[in-house]
């Protein structure tokens, strides 16, 4: 069983995400937590019955932890990532949106040491995994259609959409769609090679960037597939077609949708049987904890030496923020 102190930066809801499977599945990890409102280090005291504090100048002068993990704003991640990882520390990192502190963190990646991971949470989602091993059952040759959004007052029900970091239009949240699909997507289908995007303000919510973004991609293995990602969509949904000339993989988000059609027509539901993780209260339906706990594990098993296998890197999400950047350019320089 892991042993450690595991320092988690940033108390709201992916803080206390991270925090509440790390009680539940790692009870060798003791909780610390640290961020400037009072509100939530009382909440995360009272949960996790963990020490708080309110910096991190604090929290160095009283504890050393082995771990930290990074799960505050993505435009903070960028000075605190460095700054634990220049004293030796192993950094987990919610998936970042900007590529602030890049090269600093960077050459921390390349020697192995401290672990740097960098969250990338559907390339631990059984659906996506399958899919990624499997979609050259479809044919040498395909095309995809896939559809992600949800209305955005819905993401965060508990706050105001626009006074969380999606209100701003530096980590806007289709930027952040974008940043979540596109990796696993290029794991699948190779780099994207070619695009044209179309973006569009279809709705009445209060945002300074558009709300509907429409990608036709062709990827390196000769792929070519159509992404629209939304906010405005009121039933959430994540819904996926791969087709080729010998058979078609849909999938709707969850597990048991996930099925491969032969030429013939003839269903098979790969992960019909599979046990998830319950649904945490307030998220959509297609939010499954078990990749998140996945991802905790992995980062857990190299900060203990169990494993040397590196997870998603850095310096693979700095291409994809490149390529979020170039599709932006459309609205941004208009």
């Amino acid at each position: 069983m892991i042993s450690l102190k595991l320092l988690v930066v940033g108390l709201g809801s992916m803080g206390r995400r991270r925090a509440r499977l790390t009680e539940r599945f790692f009870p060798g990890v003791a909780l610390f937590g640290v961020d400037s409102r009072p509100d939530r280090r009382e909440e995360f005291s009272r949960q996790f019955n963990a020490d708080v504090f309110d910096s991190l100048d604090e929290v160095f002068e009283t504890l050393a932890p082995d771990a930290v993990a990074v799960c505050t704003s993505p435009e903070n991640h960028g000075d605190l990532v460095p700054l634990v990882l220049k004293r030796g520390i192993p950094t987990f990192s919610e998936l970042d949106l900007l590529d602030d502190g890049y090269d600093a963190i960077l050459p921390f990646e390349e020697r192995g040491f401290p672990v740097a991971f960098l969250s990338s949470t559907p390339l631990y989602r059984s659906e996506n995994r399958w899919i990624i091993g499997n979609h050259g059952e479809t044919g040498a040759r395909k095309f995809y259609t896939y559809h992600v959004g949800q209305y955005l007052p819905d993401w965060h029900p508990w706050e105001k959409y626009d006074e969380f970091f999606v209100g701003s239009p530096r980590t806007n949240a289709i930027r952040e769609i974008l940043c979540i699909e596109l990796p696993w997507l290029t794991e699948c289908f190779g780099k994207v090679t070619d695009f044209s995007c179309s973006w569009s303000r279809i709705s009445s919510l209060n945002l300074p960037y558009p709300d509907t973004c429409q990608v036709l991609l062709r990827h390196a293995d000769g792929t070519a597939g159509s992404l629209t990602v939304d906010c405005v969509s009121r039933k959430a949904v994540r819904n996926l077609r791969i087709s080729g000339e010998e058979g078609t993989i849909l999938w709707e988000g969850n597990s048991r949708s996930l099925c491969y059609l032969s030429p013939a027509g003839e269903p098979i539901h790969p992960l019909l049987d599979e046990k998830e993780l319950e649904r945490q209260a307030g998220y959509a339906e297609f939010i499954s904890e078990s990749p998140y706990l996945e991802e905790l594990r992995h980062f857990f098993r190299l900060v203990s030496g169990e494993t040397a296998e590196r997870g998603y890197s850095y310096a693979r999400h700095r291409e994809i923020l490149g390529l979020a950047d170039q599709l932006e350019r459309e609205w941004r320089e208009q």
